[in-house]
């Protein structure tokens, strides 16, 4: 049940942020920061990143379809959040990079899942989906 409240949670969060709601985005990315680490009570030791890179293991990194999906959210909100601005698409591009690296570090960090550089990929096409949205988009709104 609280799992289904706090999906519910960040449903409403992430489509108030897509919306352009600041105040929405803020909380969505305070979450983002704290949520891993919170799970373990706050437990951190020194990350064990895994950095070894081939072509089988990026490829296979490519099939996590949700951290693209996620990840083209992500890079969405932030795009809306910042389409006033200059170079908006490279700023919401490297804050999605920055979030994928911070989300590496915390699961290496808490021992939740498996710190690997080569998961940055799926990150990355997420953000290059979102931008491919978000031309379109523009296109569509002027």
């Amino acid at each position: 049940m609280l799992i289904a409240v706090e999906v519910i949670l960040w449903l409403i969060f992430a489509v108030l942020a897509l919306r352009g709601v600041r105040w929405a985005y803020a909380i969505f990315i305070l979450l983002g920061f704290i949520w891993i680490p919170a799970r373990t009570g706050f437990h951190l030791h020194r990350p064990p990143c895994e950095t070894a890179f081939d072509f089988h293991l990026a490829l296979f990194s490519l099939t996590k379809y949700k951290h693209i999906f996620l990840f083209g959210v992500f890079f969405l909100m932030t795009w809306v959040q910042l389409r006033r601005v200059r170079y908006a698409l490279l700023w919401a591009a490297l804050a999605t990079l920055a979030m994928g690296v911070l989300i590496e570090l915390e699961e290496g960090a808490t021992g939740t899942g498996h710190c690997a550089a080569r998961d940055l990929l799926p990150d990355a096409a997420g953000a290059l989906a979102g931008a491919a949205v978000a031309a379109v988009w523009r296109r569509r709104t002027n």
